[in-house]
């Protein structure tokens, strides 16, 4: 600590020395203090006449410097400064601890905030997401179809490209990672015609793909219409128009119900080339996408169903939102139930393995279905929980799943080891399956005994993969044009 002596020489006018400095020492000039010193704990006068101008010094010290801390003053012996001064050490003792204590709570929450509560950007997180997939996922998926409707056109084709009357038909989503939609034929049409079909950017004046295909190339089903790599362009305005050119009997293209996404209704660009049986629909499509730039197919004959590489679909929250326990379970504290997002829990108990059973509808050409598990409390003290995936024709029990009797698929018995870290669970089927199927959840303790505190069990990210073959009863159709190509448009005058 420095100590300052204070010599009144006015009525309120004083001299700051260090403490022990001689008088002759001090200057013959003076600069008077524009802002008080900081740091001061305490105003001393030894003697009690020296108060009134410590209080002086006091009323200008706060006056100067603001009153929130206004120095105190001490009159009397040196025993009473060292008492004021002590009691001033402890407080700010008391203060730094807390002060740190803050501080180290402060740290620890955001070392908790960025390993687990961190939130990552959109961006990134779809960019994670088609990384960790691989193959082409499905994007939107339309509802089931309901009706029909005759796609129009002309049959010798127009004069002035874009003048063709046609269905247009808003996509939900964004071009970024686009690689394809399929189309629900109804009826293929008959005569020497074609199908075509034109994808537009309306926001970026441009057309991204074009297809054709001849009728002769049409029967019911699915037809897959794709680029040659997902795109990587970043339109949010996406429009797809469908006209034929020539032909008898134009093929018709399913419907559904559009909802509540009545913004994604077809408009027909001439009404009168419509029948009046579709209005208010949508058409039944499925869009795919990919890892932008990534080329999925690099020739005509790599297209072929045949060859055609699998697809992954994720299962539907609505649909895993339906698991039921198939054995009951009874504790005082939450053992099963939907927690949102697709995830489900499942807790260990007892000897007997927990199930539960997932009822999925008929999915053409279900080849695998896998998901994830994982212990989802850190505290869980518990190594080496066991989680199994068994996949059964609809209706068979609990008992003949964990057995093998009459089963589709099934993994082994997999352990948990380790918290908070997932492990994918993988069922793939002998043959390709179109009727609806149960997945059956088991989970398990490691050996018999009293049940763990924090061994709570969740399911995720459950996810089907579907083979091309089976799935689409036509060959995927390339674009005419490349998704680099960069083609202005041509708006019709009598397009809306």
């Amino acid at each position: 600590m420095r100590w300052y002596d204070c010599e009144l020489i006015g009525p309120d006018h004083f001299v700051l020395k260090e403490a022990g400095d001689a008088a002759d020492a001090l200057p013959s000039t003076f600069r008077p203090l524009e802002v008080p010193p900081t740091n001061v704990w305490v105003l001393w006068a030894p003697d009690p006449v020296h108060e009134r101008s410590l209080r002086v010094l006091q009323a200008w010290w706060s006056s100067m410097g603001g009153s929130e801390t206004p120095v105190p003053i001490v009159v009397g012996s040196r025993a009473d400064l060292d008492a004021a001064i002590l009691e001033r050490s402890l407080r700010e003792m008391r203060k730094s601890q807390h002060s740190n204590q803050l501080l180290m709570r402060d740290l620890a929450a955001l070392r908790e905030s960025w390993a687990h509560h961190v939130r990552i950007p959109p961006e990134v997180e779809e960019l994670l997401a088609t990384l960790r997939m691989g193959l082409p996922h499905l994007i939107f998926d339309s509802p089931t179809p309901c009706d029909d409707v005759e796609i129009p056109g002309c049959p010798t084709g127009p004069e002035v490209a874009g003048t063709e009357p046609c269905l247009t038909q808003r996509l939900p989503g964004s071009a970024r990672g686009w690689l394809g939609v399929d189309l629900h034929v109804a009826d293929p049409g008959r005569g020497p015609g074609s199908l075509h079909a034109r994808l537009e950017a309306s926001d970026l004046g441009a057309v991204l793909a074009q297809w054709r295909v001849p009728f002769d190339a049409l029967c019911s089903g699915w037809l897959p219409l794709r680029l040659r790599s997902a795109s990587s362009r970043t339109s949010r305005s996406l429009t797809l128009k469908v006209w034929v050119t020539g032909g008898e009997v134009a093929p018709r293209l399913s419907s559904s119900p559009t909802g509540l996404l009545h913004e994604y209704r077809f408009e027909p660009q001439r009404p009168a080339q419509l029948d009046g049986r579709a209005t208010a629909g949508m058409l039944a499509i499925k869009l795919w996408g990919g890892l932008p730039g990534l080329r999925y197919f690099e020739a005509e004959d790599a297209v072929q169903p045949s060859q055609a590489a699998a697809a992954t679909v994720s299962v539907p929250d609505l649909t895993v939102a339906k698991v039921y326990l198939t054995r009951e379970q009874s504790a005082a504290y939450p053992v099963f139930g939907y927690m949102g997002s697709g995830n489900v829990l499942l807790r260990p108990l007892k000897t007997t393995p927990s199930a539960a059973v997932i009822r999925l509808p008929a999915t053409p050409g279900l080849t695998e279905i896998s998901c994830e598990a994982l212990i989802d409390d850190r505290r869980c003290q518990t190594p080496n929980l066991g989680a199994r995936l068994v996949v059964t024709p609809c209706g068979i029990g609990p008992d003949d799943a964990e057995s093998g009797s009459n089963v589709l698929a099934a993994t082994e018995w997999t352990e948990l080891s380790e918290p908070l870290v997932p492990s994918r669970l993988i069922a793939r089927l002998a043959l390709p399956r179109n009727q609806p199927v149960d997945l059956h959840l088991f989970t398990r303790l490691p050996e018999p005994g009293p049940i763990p505190p924090h061994a709570r069990v969740v399911f995720g990210r459950f996810e089907v993969e579907i083979h091309a073959a089976a799935a689409w009863s036509m060959a995927a159709v390339l674009a005419v044009a490349d998704d680099g190509a960069d083609r202005q448009l041509v708006m019709a005058a009598a397009e809306s």
